[in-house]
């Protein structure tokens, strides 16, 4: 293709897309899924070789509730979707109360969530987007934007091609770490309290376990540990060796304790911090405002701690203010630090994944920026496709 950008070097583009996804965690993937379905040609960038992020290669592999503890469903659409394909090709199964046509009062005390393994779901998400036709770029990393007045036109990504340009109508921010969001120009906050973690499988005696090791994550942390910053790479690096360390020795104490042939069998490949960087959006939803309606809601989410409290998510707590075409999804979108607990895990991932990706799809077809799209237009769409979005 003949148009190039003046960066650091100067990069031919090397496709163009309506949309383009950066991430393939489980909100990328959402986000890809929802754009793809929309009819947009989609891409997704990855930087690992498989998707699922911390939901795979990071060994998180609990589906967390789509409920609100209390017998109501609050999150169906793609996020359902992921839920079920996560025992696709694997061991597990969901609650019988949560089957069709399950014991509704059981749903009250037992709640919409399952058990999984990574490789069958690394294999089942790689197939669903496949399906619907979304482009996958696995070994390749996002570097830069190419932007101008306030439009993002492409993005800047290097693999073992070298360094490439890929150009699209409307972009994603799944990175996790709201990379797009940064180097783009949105305001953002960061946060150094990332804590120690090395969830693993061990093999001894009773066979494969599984361990979710981690320092306290609302009291004080050991003396001897320390905090993490998601967003410098001296910290993501250390975060790595202190969580292999953590496992060396819970592995040690099984061997010296009850299990002498004890083995680390699976260790994380990929970081364990759950919160680093998001989006500062036109809004910023705070735990207080539980059961509070909002008029662009794009989907509700329970609170995976304790049964009870349902939160409506916004349109603006995702959508870009200084990026005509740029949404947010996963755990970068725009909330308070209490917020930001009950939004980075995989249901609402998912939700503002399918959220995003409906949006940039939408964006893509009409110009019109994502902040400024019909609200009434998105959340039709959404509920067309599953969501659940009315009044909590």
């Amino acid at each position: 293709m003949a148009h190039v950008w003046n960066e650091v070097n100067t990069v031919a583009v090397e496709a163009e897309y309506d949309v383009c996804v950066v991430g393939g965690g489980v909100a990328g993937v959402s986000a890809a899924l929802a754009a793809a379905r929309e009819g947009a040609k989609t891409c997704l960038i990855e930087k690992e070789y498989c998707l699922g992020g911390l939901a795979t290669l990071g060994l998180i592999v609990i589906y967390l509730p789509l409920c609100d503890g209390h017998g109501r469903q609050v999150i169906s659409g793609i996020s359902e979707e992921l839920l079920k394909v996560s025992l696709k090709y694997g061991p597990g199964s969901l609650p019988d109360c949560w089957k069709e046509g399950g014991n509704i009062e059981e749903r009250k005390t037992k709640r919409y969530l399952t058990d999984y393994h990574a490789a069958p779901m690394i294999i089942a998400l790689e197939e669903l987007l496949l399906e619907a036709g979304v482009t996958i770029m696995y070994d390749t990393r996002f570097c830069s934007v190419h932007r101008e007045n306030g439009i993002i036109h492409g993005v800047i990504a290097e693999n073992k091609s070298g360094r490439i340009g890929i150009a699209a109508k409307a972009f994603v921010d799944a990175s996790g770490d709201a990379d797009i969001c940064f180097t783009a120009g949105e305001k953002t906050v960061s946060l150094n309290t990332n804590r120690r973690t090395g969830w693993y499988f061990s093999m001894g005696k009773d066979g494969l376990v599984r361990h979710g090791l981690t320092d306290p994550i609302y009291t004080e942390i050991p003396k001897d540990s320390r905090l993490y910053a998601g967003d410098k790479h001296e910290d993501v690096t250390q975060h790595a060796i202190d969580g292999r360390k953590m496992i060396l020795k819970h592995v040690q104490a099984l061997k010296n304790e009850s299990d002498p042939g004890a083995y680390p069998a699976l260790i994380p490949f990929y970081d364990g911090m759950r919160m680093t960087r998001r989006l500062s959006g036109a809004y910023t939803l705070d735990e207080k405002e539980v059961f509070r309606d909002f008029e662009d809601s794009i989907g509700l989410t329970g609170d995976w701690r304790k049964p009870g409290p349902v939160f409506a998510l916004p349109w603006r707590t995702i959508a870009g203010v200084n990026n005509a075409n740029l949404a947010a999804a996963g755990r970068i979108i725009s909330v308070t630090t209490d917020m930001w607990d009950i939004t980075r895990v995989i249901p609402p991932a998912a939700l503002t994944g399918q959220a995003a990706g409906t949006g940039a799809a939408i964006c893509a077809k009409t110009g019109v920026a994502m902040k400024d799209l019909p609200v009434k237009k998105l959340q039709d769409t959404l509920r067309a496709n599953g969501m659940i979005i009315e009044k909590p």
